[in-house]
């Protein structure tokens, strides 16, 4: 179980989604999925070496409670700072999720 305490930052996750204009044009966009408490971990040499193959390198990691759903294509918000969720793992058997991101 995570503890409630050590939840203490405001993440805003946010999935992509397509819009329809009036005239029938797809654009790209956001929606907000879920604004949730996290706590922010420092990164582990193993995790930046297994990201390292990836195109792009995790530059933080944040610890929330398990929400279905999430995926490699979110974006996060925390503390005005935006960022592109490039993993996602499972702690526990649906007890929470660590995300590795990297900033925009």
């Amino acid at each position: 179980m995570i503890a409630a305490g050590s939840l203490n930052r405001r993440l805003t996750l946010y999935a992509p989604v397509t819009n329809r204009s009036e005239t029938g044009t797809e654009k790209p966009g956001w929606r907000t999925f879920a604004t949730v408490y996290a706590a922010q971990e420092n990164l582990s040499l193993r995790e930046i070496e297994r990201t390292s193959g990836l195109t792009s390198v995790a530059e933080a990691k944040f610890v929330i409670r398990y929400r279905q759903g999430i995926t490699e294509r979110f974006e996060a918000v925390c503390e005005k700072r935006r960022y592109s969720v490039i993993a996602v793992e499972e702690i526990g058997l649906h007890e929470g999720l660590r995300l590795l991101v990297k900033a925009l």
